[in-house]
């Protein structure tokens, strides 16, 4: 009876409470700007994750030439998650955009494919190969070349800081004919080159698996080309933005990486 009665008065609070206004706060819309196929896997995810911490994630897909740093920066979204720092870092020095990293996600590592040859170094003299044409990614392609002897870059290089670009090539004793193209383009017709590195999300999209179809892979150690999240400066306190990091950076995430993405991503988190 004592029992029944606690529960009443209970339901009654609740009921008042209710009538008064008082309800459970609203979950946070937060619109987060992506790359399509592994972006929207992995999202989904983070975002079923989010709702434990009371946010509603949107992932806001960008194709072709739309800037998700643009979006961000104007306030048409709240974050982002589609870019290593080195491709960031010039985006910023490029554009001046007021934005600032709030979380790492995962290495999408480097490769180079082949149809012909089993490894770099089988390339013959005048052997035309494929790198990606912005400077960060081809900056990576250029570095395997190098610890692959390949070619040599220029003394004093950086490369951990630097992008590395054709002019930094100090010698090319094979004579090799880098092709310069867009990644989704090598990674679709890379088997009409002789060697052509492609990044493991573009790879992915087309069968490619870097650990094993790749030919030659770039080094993990000191590897500066980890993927981030992205808020404007003005966001980087706010209190949604610690909630989205742990959204993504959860044994969900994790497990789905390791289950379904074993040799395209690499969790840094």
């Amino acid at each position: 009876m004592i029992m029944l009665k606690t529960l009443g008065r209970v339901l009654a609070v609740a009921a008042l409470l209710v009538a008064g206004g008082v309800q459970a706060a609203e979950p946070v819309h937060l619109k987060v700007g992506i790359r399509g196929g592994i972006g929207e896997d992995l999202w989904a995810v983070a975002a079923k994750v989010g709702e434990r911490y009371g946010l509603k994630i949107e992932p806001v897909v960008f194709g072709g030439t739309l800037s998700p740093n643009e979006a961000l920066n104007t306030g048409e979204i709240n974050a982002n998650a589609f870019q290593h720092v080195p491709f960031f870092r010039d985006q910023i020095k490029q554009r001046g955009y007021k934005l600032a990293v709030v979380g790492n996600t995962y290495l999408s590592p480097v490769a180079f494919y082949s149809k012909k040859y089993k490894s770099l170094k089988e390339l013959p003299a005048g052997a035309k190969v494929g790198v990606p044409d912005d400077p960060s990614n081809e900056s990576r392609a250029l570095i395997i070349l190098r610890d692959e002897g390949l070619i040599t870059l220029r003394d004093g290089l950086d490369t951990y800081n630097e992008i590395v670009g054709l002019k930094d090539i100090k010698s090319n004793p094979r004579k090799l004919e880098i092709v310069e193209a867009k990644s989704v383009v090598l990674a679709r017709a890379y088997q009409d080159l002789d060697a052509a590195a492609v990044i493991s999300s573009f790879g992915s999209q087309v069968g490619l698996n870097a650990a094993r179809d790749g030919i030659a892979q770039e080094r993990f150690e000191r590897n500066p080309n980890v993927n981030i999240i992205v808020v404007r400066e003005q966001d980087k306190n706010a209190p949604w933005v610690q909630p989205l990091v742990k959204s993504f950076q959860s044994p969900e995430v994790r497990s789905y990486i390791e289950t379904h993405l074993k040799g395209v991503l690499i969790p840094v988190f």
